[in-house]
C-alpha cells in the first residue's frame, strides 16, 4: 500500500514538473516564429498560448514514465481531457473559433482508435467523424466508474457541439518524456550556445523558468509570461559564458544570524576576531565565504573554469596580499602594541576588500574575490593580524573543533 501511494505521488510530481518544463519548450519553439508569443500555466488550462489577452491554444499534458500503446478509446487520460473541455464549452467559457485544443501525452495512441484519428492532419490518419462515432459509442455503453463523469460531460453536448469540439482537438501522442524534453530544449539552445556550456546554460535557464512559473502562479492580478522575457534572460545567461566572463549564480548576500556568527569557530572568522572586527563585518564575511565557495564549485562542476585557473587566481591573490601585508608591517613601530597590530590588520583587511582582483576580466562580482580571500584565510595562506600564524597555529593543528 505504501509503495503504491509512493509511486502515485511520484507520478503526480513528475506530471507537474513535466507540465512546467514542456511549457518552456513550447514557448521557445513558438517564440522563434512569433516573438510576441505569451504563455500561461495552470490558468486557462495546463498550458495556454495567448495573444492580446485571448487564448488561441489550450494544452493538456499527460506524462507517463513508460511510453506504451495504451491511449485507447476508453483511456482515462483522453476522457479526463474531454471532460475538462466539454464542461468549459458547455458553460460558454470557450470560443472554439480559431482555438486549438491540444492533448500532449507520452503514451502512444492505439491504431485506428479515436485518439489516433484526432492526430494532426499532417500525420495522415485524422478523421473527426469516425472519432466522434467511436467516442459516442464508448460514452453510451461503457460501465467505467472512473470515466462516468467525463462520459456525461461529453454527452451533455449536442451532436453539433461534439463535432465542433473534436474538430478543434489534436492529439500529440508519443511526445517526449520529461528527460527528453530537456534534450529538446538543449537542441534549441545548441544553435546559440557553445557545446561545452550547453548543460550549464540549460540548467540556469530552467532555474529561472521555474522561479518565473512560481511567481506566475502566485501573482495577483494574473500576468502571462512573454517570450520577450525568456529571450532577454537567455541572452543574459549566455553572455556570462563569453570569453573572459563567468556566470554569477549567487548575486544576493546570504543572511547570517548574529548568533551564528558569534558561535562560528572557523579559522577565517577567528582571523577577523584577531583584528577586533565588528560582528556585522563578520556576518558579511561569512556570507561572502559561502557564496564564493558555492560559486567556485558551480564553475568547476559545469566545466566553465578549470581547477588550474582557480589555483592561478589564488596565487595572484596571495601575491597581492603578501605585498600589502609586508607594507603594513613596515609601518609598525619597532615593538608594536596589540592595538597597533589590530589597527594595522583592520586597515589591511579594508584595503583588500576594496581591491579589484577579478578571476576573469568580465567577471566583476565582488563577492568572488572577497570570499576567496576568506577561503585562503581559512587555510592560513593569508592573514590580517601580523601574528596570525602563531596566534592561530593551534586551530590549524585541529586542537579546536571547527
Amino acid at each position: 500500500m505504501a509503495e503504491e501511494f509512493s509511486a502515485q505521488a511520484q507520478n503526480q510530481a513528475l506530471g507537474y514538473l513535466y507540465q512546467v518544463r514542456y511549457a518552456l519548450l513550447l514557448l521557445m519553439q513558438t517564440g522563434l516564429a512569433d516573438p510576441e508569443a505569451q504563455i500561461s500555466v495552470e490558468y486557462l488550462d495546463d498550458i495556454a498560448f495567448e495573444k492580446s489577452g485571448s487564448p488561441f491554444e489550450l494544452i493538456q499534458t499527460k506524462h507517463h514514465i513508460n511510453a506504451k500503446a495504451s491511449l485507447s478509446n476508453a483511456s482515462t487520460d483522453l476522457w479526463r481531457t474531454l471532460r475538462v473541455w466539454s464542461e468549459t464549452f458547455l458553460q460558454g467559457k470557450m470560443q472554439t473559433e480559431n482555438l486549438t485544443l491540444t492533448l500532449i501525452t507520452t503514451e502512444l495512441a492505439t491504431p485506428n482508435s479515436a485518439p489516433h484519428k484526432l492526430r494532426p492532419r499532417a500525420l495522415g490518419s485524422r478523421n473527426v467523424d469516425e472519432a466522434l462515432t467511436t467516442l459516442l459509442a464508448v460514452a453510451q455503453s461503457s460501465t467505467s466508474q472512473v470515466n462516468k463523469a467525463a462520459y456525461k460531460a461529453f454527452l451533455d453536448l449536442s451532436l453539433d457541439q461534439q463535432r465542433t469540439l473534436l474538430a478543434q482537438i489534436q492529439v500529440l501522442d508519443g511526445s517526449p518524456d520529461i528527460l527528453h524534453v530537456q534534450k529538446e530544449i538543449e537542441n534549441i539552445l545548441r544553435l546559440s550556445t557553445r557545446e561545452q556550456f550547453l548543460h550549464a546554460v540549460c540548467r540556469r535557464l530552467e532555474g529561472w523558468w521555474f522561479d518565473v512559473v512560481i511567481n506566475h502562479l502566485s501573482s495577483k492580478p494574473y500576468h502571462a509570461i512573454a517570450f520577450t522575457d525568456l529571450r532577454v534572460t537567455l541572452n543574459d545567461i549566455q553572455e556570462q559564458f563569453y570569453e573572459e566572463s563567468l556566470p554569477i549564480d549567487f548575486p544576493e548576500p546570504f543572511e547570517v544570524a548574529e548568533k551564528d556568527a558569534e558561535n562560528d569557530q572557523r579559522i577565517f572568522v577567528e582571523q577577523l576576531r584577531l583584528i577586533n572586527a565588528r560582528i556585522k563585518r563578520i556576518q558579511k564575511a561569512i556570507s561572502d565565504f559561502y557564496r564564493s565557495s558555492a560559486q567556485r564549485s558551480e564553475w568547476v562542476r559545469d566545466g566553465v573554469l578549470l581547477t588550474r585557473e582557480l589555483e592561478q587566481y589564488e596565487t595572484r591573490l596571495c601575491d597581492e596580499w603578501e605585498r600589502r601585508f609586508e607594507s603594513m608591517r613596515e609601518d609598525f613601530s619597532a615593538t608594536p602594541t596589540e592595538e597597533e597590530m589590530q589597527k594595522g590588520g583592520r586597515d589591511l583587511f579594508n584595503d583588500i576588500e576594496q581591491a579589484t582582483l577579478t578571476i576573469r576580466s568580465r567577471c566583476r562580482a565582488e563577492y568572488i574575490m572577497r570570499g576567496s580571500y576568506h577561503i585562503l584565510a581559512d587555510q592560513m595562506r593569508v592573514g590580517w593580524h601580523t601574528l596570525y600564524a602563531s596566534r592561530l597555529h593551534h586551530l590549524r593543528q585541529g586542537k579546536v573543533k571547527l
